[in-house]
């Protein structure tokens, strides 16, 4: 696996705990991680504030970081998607979701679209070959953080036919990857938990 030099020199200076390294991360993923917990958490505030719990914790837990198991990106994504469905469970989120239900932001695709891809570790391109039926599913399940009884309600489907999709959907990228797995490790772990 080839690392990008920017990324090794990132990973140098947290593991040293130079604050340089913070600002280097930022500079690089801020963007990308934003669209990612925007794309889960649907409110610019929350998404600010779970950004920099995301910057915080891999400021924190630079040293556990071991390049041998993924990209940079996949691990600072991994904190995103934690951390926002933290914050999506928590009830002061609930709470604030249902007081603004009437200020509803609509969210645009286009404006964080760019924020939102995941070309570093090849993830959309590999879910984009799946059927539209399974990439909807990935979108709620993985994205917005959805459970599979969630997702079943949202698409008004049963939720036995969401878990036959998801499996589904695992099996077909399985094949599709053959045996590098690493590169949506990550989306395994992820839809594999929300199955059971």
């Amino acid at each position: 696996m080839h690392i990008p030099s920017h990324e090794i020199r990132i990973v140098d200076l947290l593991q040293k705990g130079d604050a340089q390294g913070v600002s280097l991360l930022y500079e690089h993923y801020s963007a990308a991680i934003y669209g990612i917990v925007y794309r889960m958490v649907n409110n610019d505030d929350v998404a600010k504030e779970v950004m920099q719990d995301v910057f915080v914790k891999a400021w924190k837990y630079a040293k556990k970081y071991d390049p041998n198991k993924g990209r940079l990106y996949t691990w600072l994504a991994q904190i995103a998607r934690t951390s926002s469905l933290t914050t999506i469970k928590s009830g002061n989120f609930q709470r604030d979701q249902k007081t603004d239900s009437l200020d509803v932001k609509v969210y645009n695709d286009t404006e964080h679209a760019e924020e939102s891809k995941i070309s570093d570790m090849g993830l959309e391109k590999v879910i984009g070959k799946l059927d539209d039926k399974h990439k909807l599913l990935i979108d709620y399940i993985y994205y917005r953080g959805y459970s599979q009884r969630e997702a079943a309600e949202a698409l008004a489907l049963p939720v036995g036919t969401v878990k036959t999709r998801i499996r589904t959907a695992i099996l077909e990228l399985r094949k599709m990857l053959g045996n590098d797995i690493s590169v949506i490790s990550v989306v395994f772990a992820m839809l594999i938990e929300r199955l059971f």
